[in-house]
């Protein structure tokens, strides 16, 4: 499916194609039900009590500012070598989802308590917050790096290929934590992954398997 939501021991998580809130263009009925779903759904994880609410989607909200248009977002991120000319350079606003349907976005999540929006597409870190005070984490990929011209207003972390580490608190809502790893290049990136997974191990339980009424299950993960 385009867009799914899932528990995890009482942190309700919610999957959507925000390609289609970037440019929904010649899919406005697909944008249309998928938002009227999301608002289903935000409505029944608060309804059930969620402690958490996270939304996963591929591009940012944004990159520094929930408000931010993109005629004011004067930074660019320097095209990888092979990209262009030599010099070439991508605008940041190109890696968000513009003002217009942001809003629409940014109006339910703060409605409904969302408590963090992670995300991808912009190549580097972001780590963010909207005026309420939601969380907008952005995590570079595992493969090539891009980096901004204000990369350093952006995040403290490291720049690099990597992984990010979530720790919920299941028993204190909206409390969570998360952590920058950068890979070791010298090493299968597997080994690192295990590595680094078995530096968590002790939260395996209430991660990665749940036990949750079938009312809460709207897909199964083990």
């Amino acid at each position: 499916d385009d867009y799914l939501a899932w528990w995890v021991n009482g942190t309700y998580c919610i999957g959507l194609n925000n390609n289609l809130f970037a440019d929904p263009t010649g899919a406005k009925q697909m944008y249309k039900d998928q938002l009227k779903w999301l608002e289903e759904r935000l409505i029944y994880g608060n309804e059930e009590g969620a402690s958490h609410i996270f939304i996963f989607g591929h591009y940012p909200w944004f990159l520094q500012k929930e408000t931010e248009k993109d005629k004011h977002v004067k930074s660019s991120s320097a095209a990888p070598v092979g990209w262009g000319p030599p010099g070439t350079a991508i605008p940041d606003s190109y890696f968000t989802v513009p003002l217009e349907y942001r809003v629409v976005a940014m109006k339910l999540f703060k409605k409904y308590n969302v408590t963090a929006c992670f995300s991808g597409h912009f190549h580097q870190n972001v780590v963010t917050k909207s005026s309420w005070g939601m969380d907008m984490i952005v995590t570079g990929p595992l493969s090539m790096t891009f980096s901004s011209s204000v990369q350093s207003d952006m995040s403290d972390e490291e720049l690099g290929v990597g992984m990010r580490i979530v720790d919920v608190f299941a028993d204190e809502k909206g409390k969570f934590t998360h952590e920058w790893k950068l890979l070791d290049e010298d090493k299968p990136f597997m080994d690192t992954f295990i590595d680094e997974v078995s530096m968590v191990q002790r939260f395996r339980n209430s991660v990665y398997t749940i036990s949750l009424p079938e009312k809460k299950c709207e897909c199964q993960i083990s």
